[in-house]
């Protein structure tokens, strides 16, 4: 999901992206490394009140509107390295509700209940679910 097409924000345009197929996609101009790359510097150095947030926060918002419109999710499940910034939720929660305008609800936006190991703990119980693992 994360080369999804969003729109581009004016005050961000001059930024390309860094996904070597698709340039801005979602990933290409919101995930850590496309921060990093606007910045200069590491994402999770830079203070909360950084005006890149801002840009974030309104891009994740489009990805994840796109993404309710479509699949109607009740819980949304924000992880990765990006999303350790706990100011982000406010910030993408504003955005999405402005965003859906009433349109469809708001769908609950959540950490990952296992934390940083939720991607490997779930791999590893889909493979134990389905005979993979002796």
């Amino acid at each position: 999901m994360g080369h999804i097409r969003v729109p581009r924000l004016p005050e961000d345009a001059a930024f390309p992206g860094i996904c070597p197929f698709h340039g801005d996609c979602l990933e290409g101009i919101a995930s850590g490394p496309a921060l990093a790359a606007r910045c200069g510097q590491p994402a999770e150095t830079l203070t909360p009140d950084h005006p890149v947030w801002r840009i974030e926060a309104s891009y994740l918002a489009l990805g994840i509107a796109n993404l309710t419109c479509v699949l109607s999710p009740d819980r949304i499940i924000l992880g990765g390295g990006v999303m350790q910034q706990s100011h982000l939720f406010d910030r993408i929660r504003t955005s999405l509700g402005v965003l859906l305008n009433g349109y469809i609800p708001t769908p609950e936006l959540v950490r990952p209940a296992l934390g940083n190991d939720s991607g490997v703990l779930g791999a590893l119980a889909m493979a134990e679910t389905r005979s993979l693992l002796p």
